[in-house]
């Protein structure tokens, strides 16, 4: 090989190696910066997926939790209206009016379907009592979901998702409790859980309702914590429904 060619060879050679050694360098210097950026995503990744995998299972222990209330509340009304049967139809109105009110507790599902016919039969007898009987079992209910006790605002929600998911007057006065909590800055010790089970029912009440009150749902929607993952996953199942 030609002398003059051989050390042009020698010469890209030594360039190329120096140009190794300063990328090798480079890394050296930046890969000690490197490695906290990549912990902290990693560690950011996990307890990123840890927290979804938690709303997860709180979501599903909720639905387990409103499967058993409703099963519980199944049980034994069929027997119950039998019961209740004689005293609905008796010819003394006092015995008529506690079994009215008495029904409509007692045995939730078959309970209001009673109840309304009753209710409905203006100037029948008891229709007075029944349409009192549903006011007052509407604000029973919607106050319970505001229980401190998790049992009683469980069982309440399942009964406003099984029987009174198109009472447009439950809606009214659920919307009017929710929309109190929200803008009580005192923190009363329901409201947060409240807020929550109040959220969960709303999206079991029937399209045509929730689409017809569509604007006071979306105020409601913009109040929520945003601190409270379970309630704004629940919100976010409400504002899919009234899309």
């Amino acid at each position: 090989m030609e002398p003059e060619l051989q050390e042009r060879l020698d010469k890209l050679e030594r360039h190329l190696a120096g140009k190794k050694k300063d990328l090798w360098d480079k890394l050296a210097v930046v890969a000690p910066l490197l490695i906290p950026v990549a912990l902290t995503l990693v560690g950011w990744h996990f307890t990123n997926a840890h927290n979804s995998n938690q709303m997860e299972l709180q979501r599903k222990e909720h639905e387990a939790q409103l499967q058993v209330a409703y099963i519980n509340s199944s049980v034994g009304q069929s027997e119950l209206i039998k019961d209740f049967m004689q005293q609905l139809t008796n010819a003394d109105t006092s015995v008529r009016n506690i079994a009215i009110e008495a029904v409509l507790y007692a045995a939730p599902t078959p309970g209001k379907r009673i109840v309304e016919i009753i209710a409905r039969n203006d100037g029948g007898a008891g229709a007075s009592t029944a349409r009192n009987a549903l006011r007052a079992k509407r604000s029973d209910l919607v106050e319970a979901l505001f229980d401190v006790q998790n049992g009683i605002r469980v069982q309440a929600a399942a009964e406003i998702m099984q029987n009174w998911s198109t009472d447009e007057e439950l809606l009214h006065l659920l919307l009017e409790r929710t929309n109190r909590c929200l803008g009580n800055h005192t923190q009363e010790p329901d409201c947060s859980d409240g807020i929550y089970q109040s959220i969960s029912v709303l999206p079991s009440f029937s399209r045509k309702l929730l689409t017809a009150h569509k604007p006071e749902l979306q105020v409601l929607l913009a109040k929520l914590p945003h601190n409270s993952p379970l309630t704004m996953g629940q919100g976010a199942v409400l504002a899919k429904r009234i899309e």
